[in-house]
């Protein structure tokens, strides 16, 4: 579970499905509410006493492609978020997210958007508007290179090393990083430029989450639904 006082935890939730006052809203995926746990001694797990559902979003389990975005965006949290490292800024944008989605068709655009902003809560996010050698910013158009690793692009002049980013992808991807995700409802790219810009966000995240996503697995088998 990731909570806004907690960060992230793990509890066991004795007769979870025998009991309907502790749990009577259920223990599902993407569910929030109000947890009470309790340390367990000489235990990693929390014992969590009940939970309060305050938003079950119901509508992530009707639709495969709001399914499939919700669970990436979980587990996106699970892999990067630190254990008992409370982040409120990252809880409340997993939860807008969830809002969001239940209540609007699943996009690409709000998923990179989602991505990207979760990584920059995290201290992880790349810079798109400069050279990392030389600090140049009149990039406008031009096509850099994008090195994962370091975190950043390289201009024409500076590239060594790097996957090519073509300008409009650079410019998509630096908007994407301010948005809000009410502001990426209101966007749509061209299926190239959505293909580009998923691409590069894919390899920076390969960079930060170790082993393969199973959430990931199953959107690229679904046709469609980025």
């Amino acid at each position: 579970m990731l909570g806004r006082q907690t960060g992230l935890v793990s509890a066991l939730a004795r007769s979870a499905r025998k009991s309907t006052r502790r749990f009577a809203g259920g223990l599902g995926m993407a569910m929030a509410g109000e947890a009470k746990l309790q340390e367990r001694p000489n235990a990693e797990l929390l014992a969590l006493e009940s939970f309060d559902v305050y938003a079950d979003h119901p509508q992530l389990a009707t639709d495969v492609a709001k399914t499939a975005h919700a669970a990436y965006a979980v587990e996106l949290c699970d892999r990067l978020c630190a254990v008992r490292h409370p982040d409120f800024l990252v809880f409340d944008w997993l939860e807008e997210f969830l809002a969001r989605l239940d209540a609007h068709a699943a996009t690409a655009e709000r998923l990179r958007v989602f991505e990207l902003g979760l990584l920059g809560r995290l201290g992880l996010g790349p810079s798109w508007d400069r050279c990392m050698a030389c600090g140049r910013t009149d990039l406008v158009d031009e096509t850099v290179r994008f090195h994962p690793a370091a975190g950043g692009i390289y201009c024409a002049h500076c590239a060594r090393v790097g996957d090519l980013l073509t300008g409009s992808a650079r410019q998509a991807l630096d908007r994407f990083a301010c948005m809000t995700l009410a502001d990426a409802d209101a966007v749509s790219l061209d299926r190239d430029l959505a293909t580009g810009c998923r691409r590069v966000v894919l390899a920076l995240l390969r960079e930060h989450v170790h082993g393969p996503l199973r959430s990931l697995d199953f959107i690229e088998k679904m046709s469609g639904l980025r």
